[in-house]
């Protein structure tokens, strides 16, 4: 398994992580997977919108960068 290092990043919100994955896709998954149980915590606790860059790094190359976001707002009957 690889080593990969995930870092999610806005004007609110820092944290990196290790992950382990068998490979690039998997470790994609998990990262997209962790901004978006983050951002159901944001938006559920009040926030009508949470977007951060998603990037994750193999050693010191930059396998991808992305924005992740999630937004709710309420609707009339």
């Amino acid at each position: 398994m690889a080593s990969y290092r995930l870092s999610i990043v806005n004007e609110h919100f820092s944290d990196t992580a290790d992950l382990k994955a068998t490979d690039a896709v998997r470790a994609w998954q998990e990262a997209i997977k962790t901004a978006i149980i983050i951002a159901a915590d944001q938006v559920s606790h009040g926030s009508p919108f949470f977007g951060a860059e998603v990037r994750l790094e193999e050693g010191k190359t930059l396998v991808g960068r992305y924005v992740v976001s999630v937004g709710a707002t309420p609707l009339k009957d």
